[in-house]
């Protein structure tokens, strides 16, 4: 599988949009472009070939065709074909071109935020696939193109988002995640989610949802990239600093009211992920 890979924030940016008809008779031309360019067949073939290789885009089937690489269409349509083509950019940090057989949330999700830096994550797009969910997928598509009549800077602002939307639906749609994995994920998140104050062992998580430890953290792993005790400290913490900003508690306290026996272990980890000891983030948030 070709996969187009990058970090984000920031995300890609939407330049520019269009639906068209490629009439019967008449082929793609041949160019090197300076940016990405996404096209979407909603009705007919398409017929392109990129870095000489080629392909023929069916009805719900798209491409994303790389900067720097020669494209054209090595074939004249059959059929009046509808398509929609998105040309997009990704600045800061670059991309890559890579080839995987398989992509999970293990392999997106790169960091968690802190007090003062974002979440990071590290995006896998198929650059070539079928849309499983055209309806959803379709709509985005829709609104994006409609949001091209509107010349207001709030208008282009939402075009952003929009165009975010479709690249998560991208995203979504690449993530190879057996069904089991998610039903079993769910029911330890929500053990977690009642039972996050009181001392929580692995064997509880195997009694509680009849499946072998093993199993729990493989599940896990795929699905959200940690495993139950990681997920279950982390829940923790992000309980203890909403006591932190919400109450006037003394760190033992809060520390012991998640879950934390020893509240010298909750001040070390909080440290160790925030880059600030509890008290500290107290202080700071009081004065937002």
């Amino acid at each position: 599988m070709d996969l187009l890979r990058f970090n984000t924030p920031p995300f890609p940016v939407y330049i520019k949009g269009d639906e068209c008809c490629m009439v019967a008779g008449n082929k793609h031309f041949k160019r090197v472009f300076s940016v990405f360019d996404m096209i979407y067949v909603r009705q007919g073939e398409f017929y392109i070939t990129e870095n000489k290789l080629r392909y023929a885009l069916k009805e719900g089937e798209y491409i994303i065709l790389a900067p720097g690489l020669e494209h054209y269409g090595h074939q004249e349509s059959m059929e009046n074909t509808d398509f929609t083509w998105i040309h997009f950019d990704i600045e800061e940090g670059g991309y890559d071109l890579v080839k995987d057989e398989s992509v999970r949330w293990a392999k997106i999700f790169l960091q968690d935020s802190t007090f003062t830096e974002p979440a990071r994550y590290q995006f896998h797009l198929p650059r070539y696939g079928r849309i499983q969910h055209k309806e959803v997928f379709e709509g985005h598509l829709q609104k994006l193109m409609q949001m091209n009549q509107g010349q207001a800077p709030e208008q282009k602002m939402k075009q952003q988002i929009e165009f975010l939307e479709l690249i998560l639906v991208l995203q979504k749609e690449a993530i190879m995640i057996p069904s089991s994995a998610e039903q079993v994920t769910e029911l330890i998140l929500a053990y977690t989610h009642q039972h996050y104050a009181e001392p929580i062992k692995m064997s509880d998580l195997a009694h509680a949802t009849l499946f072998h430890p093993d199993y729990l953290t493989r599940c896990m792993q795929q699905v959200i990239g940690m495993s139950p005790t990681q997920y279950i400290s982390q829940y923790r913490l992000a309980m203890g600093k909403h006591l932190l900003t919400t109450t006037n508690e003394t760190i033992r306290s809060i520390a012991e009211n998640v879950g934390f026996i020893d509240y010298t272990y909750f001040s070390k980890l909080f440290k160790k992920t925030e880059g600030m000891s509890p008290l500290e983030y107290r202080r700071i948030a009081m004065r937002r």
